[in-house]
């Protein structure tokens, strides 16, 4: 289905990508997905509702904003996810100097807003995250399985909802935790390494990039997510590797020099340690599943 044949779906973006399932549930229906996606705001981006037909949550994951709801005003950052819903008067905005890139997903049903009301989404105020990349994984996991055709379309999304509330609900983190100078920069060091990750040779490169100490780094990926920022570089750096080789257009040692290794052993060797069998194995499997 084309965006434009869900008019609730803003054109006040520069980019997006969207799936849906059931634009008309039933309104017995006791779980759907309707429909979800990923956008990135405009500058000028202002979304004002006094009610919406199905229930909402929003994940920010970069950018900055504001959210108006139930009479009060919030501000938005990276790791904030919020719901509204029915009869929810709601006023979205973006900042304009720095434009929110956003992932929502839409959905109605009885056991559904059941599970909403026996977590913190029930508060009616945006929650903050611990593990924003795992939330946002789960997002884009909801993406892509709304846009593979199968029979079990319908339920793995539900599958993949019910996860988002409850994980949600489990890393949601006190307001003023949120906005701590140690979190803020963790964010902004762990997105620089995400968005840099094949011109990075090193966590000393990307720790002098966002102007903070190595040690220091080490320490907030410690204190905030469950691996160091050495082993976040490797795995995003094998990820894409894994990539490149089954796309099978390039030589092993191709693929290595692609994602910042020079020595094509020491490349398998890491490949190796990541996946638990060599590059060359990996091809192979690859390209007879193919």
């Amino acid at each position: 289905m084309l965006k434009n044949e869900a008019p609730f779906i803003s054109t006040q973006v520069t980019s997006g990508e969207y799936y849906y399932l059931n634009l008309t549930p039933e309104k017995s229906a006791k779980e759907v997905v309707v429909c979800g996606g990923r956008e990135q705001c405009s500058p000028s981006y202002r979304i004002e509702r006094n009610s919406f037909r199905y229930f909402s949550i929003e994940f920010v994951s970069s950018g900055r904003g504001r959210l108006t709801m139930n009479g009060k005003t919030y501000p938005l950052r990276p790791g904030a996810i919020y719901c509204y819903g029915p009869r929810t008067k709601h006023v979205i905005e973006t900042d304009p100097e720095n434009p929110m890139l956003k992932h929502f997903v839409d959905f109605s049903g009885s056991e559904l807003v059941k599970l909403m009301k026996s977590t913190d989404f029930s508060k009616g105020e945006p929650l903050f995250v611990s593990r924003p990349f795992r939330i946002r994984s789960i997002f884009e996991n909801l993406i892509t399985t709304g846009n593979t055709e199968s029979r079990n379309r319908a339920a793995l999304c539900a599958l993949l909802l019910r996860q988002l509330i409850l994980q949600a609900d489990d890393y949601a983190m006190e307001p003023a935790a949120a906005f701590s100078p140690a979190w803020q920069t963790y964010l902004r060091c762990r997105q620089y390494i995400e968005r840099n990750v094949l011109e990075l040779p090193n966590i000393g490169t990307a720790a002098a990039a966002c102007f903070v100490d190595q040690a220091y780094l080490s320490r907030l990926f410690k204190r905030f997510a469950e691996e160091s920022p050495l082993q976040l570089l490797t795995r995003l750096k094998m990820s894409k590797a894994a990539d490149l080789l089954s796309a099978g257009d390039l030589l092993i040692k191709q693929v290595g020099e692609e994602v910042g290794f020079a020595d094509p052993y020491h490349f398998s060797r890491v490949f190796k340690r990541v996946y638990g069998i060599p590059p060359e194995t990996f091809t192979q499997t690859a390209r007879r599943e193919g």
